[in-house]
């Protein structure tokens, strides 16, 4: 049987859990027990780092920068959470991290629960890449080949899938936006990056909101985003938007998901 890798370090963090658990209340915000897992650990003799920031690489490119939870002895992560329950998200966020940091386990908490939950991650090193099958399958379900520049369409989608895939969800939209902005360059596209967007309401302009997101060709805007609920995004607004900067198409990509599904809308 393959030994566990760093089996004594994590048994000695998993207790430091269920000591925290059992000693805490159910609703306080995610650094409490943030600073409670570090006064345990560091008592045991374990070298903690709360809180290090890593540059996010893509393609050779620093895109941003991501605060972690907690590094223990510069080797694993912990990522602390307080939900109803750990989910298939959150697990994808610290494997994320894992990549990032290029560090193999991941230990998942949750403090929210009514009773402890936690996931050990372990992420193996290796060549990411994006199946040609999957971006073909997407631009048939986005129905690509009615829309304008069909095959500049289908270069963006293929961007955006690399870069989901490559990075994962989990960091902020920025992040996101400035590596599509490297990945389309990459790809031959003339991209630009903006800044802002104009905030409409019931037609009359009420002032620019500061928001990254990409002009391809003066053709179609790319709105990367990392948010938890999509409709927050106002869909309607980015449409008058289009329709006063009299571009035809925007493309809106939310990389908070396991999954990306890019939504085309038309001015």
């Amino acid at each position: 049987m393959t030994e566990l890798l760093y089996k004594e370090l994590t048994a000695t963090i998993l207790r430091a859990y269920y000591d925290v658990y059992n000693g805490t209340g159910r609703v306080y915000p995610e650094h409490f027990y943030d600073r409670a897992m570090v006064h345990d650990l560091s008592a045991a003799g374990i070298t903690c780092r709360p809180q290090p920031e890593h540059q996010v690489v893509f393609k050779q490119k620093v895109v941003g920068k991501q605060i972690l939870d907690i590094l223990i002895a510069d080797e694993v992560i912990i990522e602390d959470k307080v939900a109803s329950s750990l989910t298939r998200l959150h697990k994808a966020q610290l494997l994320s991290y894992l990549k990032v940091v290029n560090k193999q386990i991941g230990l998942l908490f949750n403090f929210g629960g009514p009773k402890p939950e936690f996931q050990r991650l372990y992420f193996a090193p290796r060549e990411l890449e994006v199946a040609k099958t999957q971006i073909a399958r997407a631009a048939a379900d986005a129905n690509i080949s009615g829309l304008i520049e069909p095959q500049m369409v289908y270069e963006i989608v293929g961007g955006l899938f690399e870069v989901h895939a490559t990075l994962g969800p989990g960091f902020i939209h920025r992040i996101y936006a400035n590596a599509c902005y490297h990945e389309l360059k990459l790809r031959g596209l003339s991209a630009k990056p903006q800044k802002a967007i104009q905030i409409f309401y019931r037609g009359a302009p009420l002032g620019e909101l500061k928001f990254s997101h990409l002009r391809v060709a003066d053709a179609i805007m790319v709105f990367p985003a990392a948010i938890q609920n999509p409709a927050d995004l106002g869909l309607p607004n980015i449409r008058e938007w289009l329709r006063a900067e009299q571009i035809p198409l925007g493309i809106v990509a939310n990389f908070h998901d396991t999954e990306l599904k890019p939504v085309f809308l038309k001015p």
